[in-house]
C-alpha cells in the first residue's frame, strides 16, 4: 500500500515538473496550417462553430491589416475559445489563400444570414407618400393587426381593391455625420394594410401584420415584404461611407441592430452585400510631435449585411460587432 502511494506521488511530482519546465506545451493550443482555398468564414465555422466569428479574429490580430491577406502555410492557433492568426513567416506562400465569397468550397458557396423580419424602415429624401391613414371604425387611438381603417390616397385612380401598402411613421431628421447636411427623415416601418373597399375618394382597408402600434397619420408607401433571410453576394464596388442612423434610438449599436448608411444603389450597393465597419485610428498629438505623421491601421468594429437599398441610402443588419459601434463610424463594401 505504501509502495503504491509512493509511486502515485512520484508520478504527480513528475507531471508537475514537466508542466513547469514546458509551459508552452499547455499554452500552444491546437495549430492549424492555412491551405489554399481556406476562408475566414470557413475557419470560424470549423473551429468556433460560428462563421461570423471572423471579425473577432481579425480585430485581435492588429498586424493583419487586411483580413483577406492570409497565406497558405500560415498558422492559426485555436486556444481558449478563440482563433489567433500567427504572424506570417518571410517567404510564406507567394499568393494569398483564396478568400473570395464566390470561390468558397462548394458546400459553403451560398451563405445566408438572418434578418430581423420586422421591417427596417428607410431614409425619406425626395419620395412622396402615396396616401395616409386618416381614421378607423372606432375611436381607439392605437391600432393593431386586423383593425378596420380608412385611408386617403394621393392618386385614387391608381388604387384597386386588394392592393397592399406599407405603413410608415415619420421620425427624426438624419444629418451627415461629417458635413452636417440634412440627408432625410427616418421612416419607421409599422407594418402593412390591404385595401378592402372604396367610398368616393376614401378607401377602406384592413391592417395586416404590424411591428408596433399604428396611429392615425401613418403614411403609405409601396409595400416591400420584410426579408427574413439574405443571401450574401460579392460587392461590385469598393464604395465607402458612414453609418448615419440606427433604427432604434440608443447610444451604441451592436449585433442584430439595424443601421442606415449613406450609400445606395447609385453607388452600386445591392441587397446581400457585406460591409466592414471600422473607425480610423489617430496617433496622439504628442507622438506626432515626436515621430511626425504616423499611419495606423483602422480599428475594426465588425460587419454588416445590406438588407434594402434606395438610390442614395441603405439599411443593413449588423451580423457581428467586436466593439461598440456609433453613428458616424465608417463602412466599406467588401468586393474581394
Amino acid at each position: 500500500m505504501t509502495h503504491s502511494i509512493f509511486r502515485r506521488l512520484s508520478l504527480l511530482t513528475l507531471l508537475l515538473v514537466l508542466a513547469t519546465a514546458f509551459p508552452s506545451l499547455a499554452e500552444e493550443g491546437q495549430i492549424y496550417t492555412i491551405k489554399k482555398g481556406d476562408t475566414l468564414w470557413g475557419l470560424s465555422k470549423r473551429f468556433m462553430n460560428d462563421p461570423y466569428y471572423w471579425p473577432n479574429m481579425w480585430a485581435r490580430n492588429p498586424k493583419v491589416t487586411n483580413p483577406h491577406l492570409i497565406f497558405p502555410g500560415q498558422k492559426v492557433r485555436i486556444l481558449n475559445g478563440r482563433l489567433e492568426i500567427l504572424p506570417a513567416y518571410p517567404g510564406a506562400g507567394e499568393s494569398p489563400a483564396n478568400l473570395t465569397l464566390d470561390e468558397l468550397p462548394e458546400s459553403e458557396a451560398v451563405i445566408t444570414v438572418k434578418s430581423t423580419g420586422s421591417g427596417t424602415g428607410f431614409i425619406l429624401s425626395a419620395e412622396q407618400p402615396l396616401g395616409m391613414l386618416v381614421d378607423s371604425v372606432d375611436n381607439r387611438v392605437l391600432l393593431t393587426e386586423n383593425d378596420q381603417v380608412f385611408v386617403k390616397m394621393r392618386d385614387a385612380s391608381q388604387v384597386i381593391v386588394g392592393d397592399t401598402y406599407g405603413l410608415y411613421q415619420a421620425g427624426r431628421e438624419v444629418y451627415h455625420p461629417v458635413t452636417k447636411e440634412l440627408i432625410g427623415t427616418l421612416m419607421s416601418n409599422l407594418g402593412f394594410l390591404q385595401v378592402t373597399g372604396r367610398t368616393g375618394q376614401t378607401f377602406a382597408a384592413k391592417l395586416g401584420e404590424v411591428y408596433r402600434e399604428v396611429e392615425r397619420g401613418a403614411e403609405l408607401f409601396d409595400y416591400i415584404p420584410p426579408v427574413k433571410e439574405i443571401t450574401l453576394q460579392r460587392g461590385t464596388s469598393d464604395a465607402a461611407g458612414f453609418i448615419i442612423a440606427g433604427r432604434d434610438t440608443k447610444l451604441t449599436q451592436g449585433t442584430t441592430d439595424i443601421v442606415f448608411i449613406n450609400l445606395g444603389s447609385d453607388d452600386g450597393l445591392q441587397t446581400g452585400n457585406l460591409l466592414y465597419i471600422f473607425r480610423p485610428r489617430k496617433a496622439s498629438d504628442e507622438m506626432v510631435k515626436i515621430a511626425g505623421e504616423i499611419e495606423l491601421p483602422d480599428q475594426v468594429l465588425g460587419a454588416a449585411v445590406v438588407v434594402d437599398t434606395s438610390a442614395s441610402t441603405a439599411s443593413a443588419v449588423i451580423i457581428k460587432s467586436v466593439d461598440a459601434i456609433f453613428i458616424g463610424d465608417h463602412v466599406r463594401v467588401v468586393n474581394n
